[in-house]
């Protein structure tokens, strides 16, 4: 595989060093590398190893529109599938810097989803570090929209991950309509025959609270 070659060919360290000191295009194009790559927990420990959470949390902070996209979502994929990364996040200052990314008047929607479903990430990780109500309405908002580049799904993906986190408040949930949400999902998953994301989803308001949706059952 084409990861593994990278990999195995201390791509890794190239890509953290082209981020960081590369040109506007090297960095963007390191970035996005890096968020391919983050996927994989194996290449997540890899990547923080060589200093990659202080080069991402660096563009998402002074880096182009594309760049702080970029590394929002690659620091996001390494928080959801490298335990213990969270830590060097965090200490590195990466909630600030994400959370500020995620009211940034002039962002895109994109970026400010991308550092909002990192921070949801967190704090499904950190049980004293709650989510916004404003990160929690930014992937919400994206279960009533169609598809696009994935964003949905990692913004499902993230909700779930928080709700069924010890850091989930039930209250918060119930403020922002994020349980009506989540019943709605269950219903519309288990309906299309996602059985897996619909248990998903039901074991996410037990987490909360909240009884199981009940099935429609066939005549």
């Amino acid at each position: 595989r084409r990861d593994g070659r990278i990999v195995a060919g201390g791509g890794i360290e190239l890509f953290v060093a082209m981020a960081r000191d590369g040109t506007e295009a090297q960095k963007e194009n390191a970035a996005g590398t890096l968020a391919n790559l983050a996927i994989n927990d194996e290449n997540s420990v890899a990547i923080a190893a060589a200093g990659g959470v202080e080069v991402l949390i660096a563009l998402a902070r002074d880096g182009t529109e594309r760049q702080k996209e970029l590394a929002a979502g690659a620091l996001s994929n390494m928080i959801e599938v490298a335990s213990g990364t969270h830590e060097g996040v965090v200490e590195a200052g990466g909630v600030a810097v994400l959370s500020s990314l995620a009211q940034e008047a002039g962002a895109s929607d994109d970026c400010k989803l991308a550092a909002a479903i990192a921070l949801v990430y967190l704090a499904s990780s950190c049980p004293d570090l709650a989510a916004d109500d404003t990160c929690l309405s930014l992937l919400l908002s994206r279960l009533d929209q169609p598809e696009e580049n994935g964003w949905r799904r990692d913004s499902i993906n993230a909700l779930l991950a928080l709700a069924t986190s010890s850091s989930a408040c039930a209250e918060q949930w119930h403020r922002v309509g994020g349980v009506a949400a989540l019943q709605a999902l269950a219903r519309e998953t288990a309906e299309e025959g996602v059985e897996r994301q619909a248990e998903r989803c039901d074991e996410a308001l037990v987490s909360l609270g909240v009884r199981r949706v009940r099935r429609r059952t066939a005549a």
